[in-house]
């Protein structure tokens, strides 16, 4: 299916696929904003976590290349880098809720990145909002997240042994989770899926340079030392106080059970157990007066121990957790990208029996993204074709801009909640509620119903209304923790913990509760104000991106397979906008492109591109609006508005073009490249022949030059040698005699030397007779 899609999108039905494979191809045009997001939303249950692993994977094996011929690839390296991130996040990120067996509890926005080639090289993930509270408590019908079930019923013999855990399960063992031995399947599913985790985490740091798929990722050792962490956690549950009197100081319950997991979670933990039963029982308070500092410890009373005992434990889940998408992304992410394609999949909105302050921020996170669609599609689409003069019949829509205004406007739920937390004081649940409800005067926020006892208030979002309890709204919004919590993880014994706590410091937010001259001033921030921050820049990501959108519809609330509503589906229709979306993309133009060149460019400031683009539209799309009560397109002021697919028609009219001239500019290459052969030839050949005319030139001239040095040579040493032979004839004719004998002896010395003369004339003839030479003397 995925390959029919890549080759052939517009032959298939609607698909989630299609939605990839049209960002893919917006990304590789490369026209108008090149980054592309896949917003994917719904309800809780709906199919969201399902969709976003769908996505993931069709971008990740049609967007790939392998130009050496590895084995494996580079890029199935990286898209299984990528796949095996997605088990481990739903493990340590994803419960049970009453309303979804796999439902995540934090939101993540996946950027794959692409190489200039529009190829996938990489990957990063940013996270948002895990809900911690889930760690400690859960509500009836709902779990703890899958990890612990995971290692439970999954690990084995000598894994539960070294985790210091109970081979024989009970629902009295462990306080943190939730334990149903009737749920075989479910226990089942839990062994299986451990294993898929375990072999996730060694194969999600898997490097290209690795040729023989060996697990280089998570080590086993690493894995082992993450789990007693979990562990660790699973056995502060266990710890239980108890004190004689109420207001009065407490200590660890005596009983073998609670003695047991006090050791256990110190041994796991890496900590000294009486230190850690101080710091669980006693809180320490700074007292500071001019020089002098005074630090002394109070006891705690029966909640706050309990409560310290779950912030210890929600702490070292959370930066557990941080510290998976941390090691995932140094495994994934990319040196050098080009640009990406974002995948966001949010918890989806929830209304329970009880909601609190997890169920408000992730149906604010919910509004967030609503409003995002409002702006981006429909809003803008009407406002468009208005500023462009372009005829437009308005439909209705539901704008949840009040609805926002009401939890984070400047006088809104999250201003006052944050303003109850920066008084430092204990909030009454039933002063704040009346405060709320007399400050904020909207329709979209509304008291309770009278049957209700307990402080809450109703909000008026998108999909339903909401009522939150406010009991407890406060104090988890301070999220604070103890300093004397971290600073006993950081004396741990064991390197792991010691760099969960360590890593990022400044994103956790310590207390300090020593009175001094800043009291009442809070100077951390609240989980609101964090949730809300990365939420802005959630949707500044999202404004620069060309978006895609997905709507997850749950058919029914029973989760069971052919179980529709009707009546259910529709309300979900009304609420996300998609009726309105259907009108309007019916009557619309979805696809539009700027007209008008910009006026500072010179050269092109006389052309009429408004012109050429009717002849273009008129000349591929006339055609086919002859058939067609309703035209393709229409031009405004400075855009053309295309409907949906004639962007399409466009582009198969302008590949025809290009193939028509890349065959022109084929034939001219090919026909130069042919001249350029014949003309190398003949340059070939042309100086073949010139060098040896300038060889045999050359040559002639030494030879020339030669004949003129030799006869220099010569009659210099002839004349050498005659003037020698004169020199002796003269030694000779020197001496005379008297006598006739000696008249006789030199006539006889006379002719001898003229001999000698002679002979030595025609020796040097012959020498260069011999030589083959011939010169004139």
């Amino acid at each position: 299916m995925i390959h029919r899609y890549h080759s052939d999108q517009k032959a298939h039905p609607p698909h989630v696929f299609g939605i990839a494979e049209t960002a893919l191809c917006n990304l590789t045009r490369r026209l108008d904003k090149i980054n592309q997001s896949i917003i994917v939303s719904g309800e809780s249950g709906s199919g969201k976590t399902w969709n976003a692993r769908c996505l993931l994977k069709y971008l990740t094996m049609v967007a790939v290349c392998n130009p050496g011929g590895f084995t494996p690839s580079p890029a199935d390296c990286i898209e299984r880098r990528i796949l095996d991130s997605n088990p481990i996040l739903e493990a340590f990120g994803n419960a049970s809720t009453t309303r979804n067996h796999n439902s995540s509890r934090f939101g993540k926005y996946i950027q794959l990145q692409f190489s200039r080639g529009n190829h996938v090289v990489g990957a990063s993930i940013q996270t948002y909002l895990l809900e911690k509270t889930r760690v400690v408590y859960q509500c009836d019908g709902a779990r703890n997240f899958h990890i612990f079930y995971q290692m439970l019923f999954g690990g084995n013999e000598w894994e539960m042994r070294n985790w210091l855990l109970p081979n024989v399960l009970s629902s009295d063992n462990l306080n943190y989770v939730s334990l149903n031995h009737s749920e075989d399947a479910c226990n089942q599913k839990d062994k299986q899926d451990f294993i898929v985790t375990k072999q996730a985490m060694c194969n999600v740091g898997l490097t290209v340079a690795v040729r023989t798929m060996s697990n280089v990722g998570l080590s086993r050792s690493q894995q082992q030392e993450l789990f007693k962490v979990l562990s660790g956690i699973l056995h502060l549950g266990n710890i239980e106080f108890i004190s004689d009197d109420v207001t009065g100081p407490c200590e660890i319950d005596s009983e073998k059970q609670v003695d047991t997991s006090v050791n256990a979670a110190a041994q796991l933990l890496g900590l000294d157990v009486d230190a850690l039963t101080r710091c669980l029982a006693f809180r320490q308070i700074t007292a500071s007066h001019k020089r002098r500092k005074s630090v002394f410890m109070k006891p705690c009373l029966k909640d706050e121990c309990h409560t310290r005992r779950d912030c210890l434990a929600k702490l070292l889940y959370a930066r557990v957790f941080d510290w998976l998408v941390g090691f995932i992304n140094g495994c994934t992410m990319a040196r050098s990208w080009q640009s990406y394609i974002g995948l966001l999949d949010v918890y989806g909105f929830e209304s329970f029996s009880f909601n609190s302050l997890e169920q408000l921020c992730i149906n604010y996170a919910n509004e967030k993204l609503q409003q995002h669609f409002v702006h981006n599609f429909l809003k803008a689409e009407q406002d468009d074709c208005q500023s462009e003069g372009i005829p437009w019949q308005f439909e209705d829509f539901t704008d949840n801009k009040t609805c926002l205004d009401v939890i984070e406007g400047s006088i809104s739920i999250f201003a006052l909640m944050n303003q109850q937390c920066k008084l430092n004081r204990h909030s009454d649940p039933s002063s704040f509620c009346e405060f709320l409800h007399d400050t904020i005067s909207s329709a979209n926020l509304s008291r309770s119903h009278m049957s209700v006892t307990s402080p809450a208030f109703v909000v008026h979002h998108y999909a339903e209304k909401v009522m939150y309890q406010v009991d407890g709204l406060i104090e988890k919004n301070k999220d604070g923790i103890p300093a004397e919590l971290v600073d006993l993880l950081r004396i741990s014994s064991k390197k792991f913990v010691q760099r969960l706590v360590d890593a990022n410091v400044t994103s956790l937010q310590v207390i300090d509760l020593s009175p001094s001259k800043t009291k009442g001033k809070k100077t951390t921030s609240t989980v609101v104000s964090k949730l809300k921050n990365s939420l802005d820049s959630l949707m500044a990501t999202l404004h620069e991106t060309t978006p895609h959108y997905i709507r997850c519809i749950k058919p029914s609330l029973e989760c069971q397979p052919d179980s529709f509503d009707n009546v259910h589906v529709i309300n979900q229709l009304r609420a996300c906008g998609v009726l309105e979306t259907i009108e309007i993309s019916a009557t619309g133009f979805r696809t539009r492109y700027e007209l008008l060149i910009r006026s500072n460019s010179e050269d092109v400031k006389d052309l009429d591109a408004k012109s050429k683009c009717a002849v273009i539209t008129n000349l591929v799309l006339a055609e086919a609006d002859k058939e067609n009560k309703l035209k393709s397109f229409l031009f405004g002021k400075t855009k053309i508005f295309l409907r949906e697919g004639q962007l399409d028609k466009l582009e198969v009219a302008r590949l025809k073009e290009f193939n028509l001239s890349a065959g022109v500019i084929q034939i001219w290459w090919r026909k130069i490249l042919a001249t350029n052969s014949k003309q190398e030839a003949a340059v070939v050949i042309i100086q073949a022949g010139f060098r040896g005319w300038k060889v045999r030139e050359d040559v002639k001239r030494r030879h020339e030059a030669a004949r003129v040095i030799q006869y220099a040579m010569i009659g210099y040493s002839i004349r050498l040698h005659q003037r020698k032979l004169e020199e002796q004839l003269n030694e000779l004719n020197s001496d005379k005699f008297a006598d006739s004998d000696v008249q006789e002896c030199n006539d006889e010395q006379s002719q001898q030397n003229n001999s000698i003369l002679t002979e030595g004339i025609l020796s040097i003839i012959i020498y260069l007779s011999s030589n083959n030479q011939r010169y004139l003397l």
